[in-house]
């Protein structure tokens, strides 16, 4: 009985940390844009962004990932909605090989992920606007969870492509 308990405690401390909330913006203001490019510099094998639009700063980290060798997979919302600020940099990612973009005209969070965590926002994948912005910020590195927010993710894809 004494070695159930104890591998029920293990088993607790393992979950605690795995889901975190915090916020970013005022004081805190580079909180999320650190989260995020930790997460897209320590991607090892795909990396998917759901985004409204993309400024020029995380262009260019999607860029050096797929130069790394990653692919990225990127749900954003269609090129008219986009604001006309941002388009150039939706055609430039759109003629990058290694880059799949995917319309969605519904798209109005931030989601960035792999298979090792998570980070969901409200906001753009825009650096000047995450840092002006007072946010809620989730972090998830459960596995149960990260393979919801893959399902999830999933659905906002075309059939032909869902798994």
């Amino acid at each position: 009985m004494k070695e159930q308990i104890v591998n029920l405690e293990n088993k607790i401390l393992t979950l605690v940390g795995m889901v975190d909330i915090e916020s970013s913006g005022g004081e805190k203001k580079n909180v999320l844009n650190d989260l995020l490019l930790n997460l897209i510099n320590s991607t090892k094998d795909q990396l998917n962004v759901v985004t409204p639009h993309i400024d020029n700063f995380y262009a260019k980290e999607l860029k050096r990932t797929v130069e790394r060798g990653i692919p990225v997979l990127l749900i954003t919302n269609d090129r008219s909605t986009i604001p006309k600020e941002f388009t150039h940099i939706y055609d430039e990612l759109k003629n990058i090989q290694g880059i799949s973009i995917i319309n969605n005209p519904n798209v109005r969070f931030l989601l960035v992920f792999n298979t090792e965590q998570a980070i969901y926002s409200g906001g753009s994948l825009d650096r000047e606007e995450l840092s002006k912005l007072v946010l809620i910020v989730t972090k998830i590195q459960e596995k149960s969870k990260l393979r919801l927010i893959a399902e999830i993710f999933s659905l906002m894809l075309p059939t032909f492509m869902r798994k």
